[in-house]
This record gives structure tokens, C-alpha cells and sequence, in this order.
């Protein structure tokens, strides 16, 4: 699968910033109707968050999958929950098997496994690691951005593999 381009990346997720609550909440219906595996998913695994960090893990999720929606049109195939489910063990696996690697390991391992869509995730990575002084950032520990990298990671490949 081709990636989505840099600008298309920058031009949804600056796009999305200005839509209303209400434009917001229309679109994830939609979406909630479409993919409801994956909405629940990203629901269920984010409950026990705090409500800032579920916030935000849910709004990039949305730029995410607005992302892949404006990149491949109506081509994102039905994700069932086995396609979820499959994907996030592989993606925690590795997640754990990485665990005390030497960095020089880790940064190739890391630009092997999100070079399927480098844009999608540097918007992932740099919006996880905005600075606390950011103007609506939000504070997160290192266990927060770690488990939403994961969760964000498990949408990309699921969304890259069905598209």
C-alpha cells in the first residue's frame, strides 16, 4: 500500500482542528456505523484512561482514520474485531519483545515496522510528544504515550492492511 503523503497528513489533521464538537460527533456516528470494531476498540482500551488522555486518544484516532479516509476514498474494507484484536497481540508483542534493546536495535526495528505509513505516524508520534507548554496539550506520563502509541499504532496497520 502506497503511504498517505505528508501533505495530506498535515492538511486533515489541520482540517479537523477546526471542526465543531457537533461536526466531530456526526462524522465518528458515521464512522461508529462503518467500523464499529474499530471505534470499539479504541473505546474500550482507552476507558480506564484519565479523561484528558482518553480525549485526546480518541481525537487522533479520528484525524487517523479522516487520514485514510481522504487518502483511499471508500476503499477501507469491514474490520471485524478478530482483524483488532490479531493485530494490537502482534503490536504488543513486539512492543514487549523490544523491551531492554539497544537503541541502535530499536531505531531500525521501529523504522522497519511504521514505514508502511511514515506521515500517518510521525503525526502520531509528534502530537504524543508535543511539549506540556503547547497551547491545548495534553500531559502525559511515559506509560500513557507508550500504550497510545501502541493502540494508534494497532489503527494504522489494521487501517493500512484493509485499504
Amino acid at each position: 500500500m502506497e503511504p498517505i503523503q505528508e501533505d495530506l497528513v498535515e492538511e486533515t489533521w489541520e482540517e479537523v482542528a477546526e471542526f465543531t464538537p457537533n461536526k466531530i460527533n456526526k462524522i465518528m456516528q458515521k464512522v461508529g456505523k462503518e467500523q464499529s470494531a474499530l471505534l470499539a476498540f479504541i473505546v474500550e482500551f482507552t476507558e480506564d484512561l484519565d479523561q484528558e488522555v482518553k480525549e485526546l486518544a480518541i481525537y487522533m484516532f479520528f484525524n487517523v482514520y479522516r487520514m485514510f479516509q481522504k487518502g483511499f476514498g471508500k476503499k477501507i474494507k469491514l474490520i471485524s474485531p478478530d482483524d483488532v484484536i490479531k493485530c494490537y497481540e502482534s503490536n504488543e508483542d513486539l512492543m514487549q519483545s523490544l523491551e531492554g534493546a539497544h537503541d541502535k536495535f530499536y531505531d531500525r526495528i521501529a523504522r522497519v515496522q511504521v514505514s508502511s505509513q511514515p506521515f500517518v505516524m510521525k503525526y502520531i508520534v509528534e502530537t504524543l510528544l508535543e511539549p506540556p507548554e503547547a497551547e491545548d496539550a495534553v500531559e502525559l506520563t511515559d506509560e500513557d504515550m507508550g500504550f497510545l502509541f501502541l493502540l494508534l499504532k494497532t489503527v494504522v496497520d489494521i487501517l493500512n492492511d484493509k485499504t
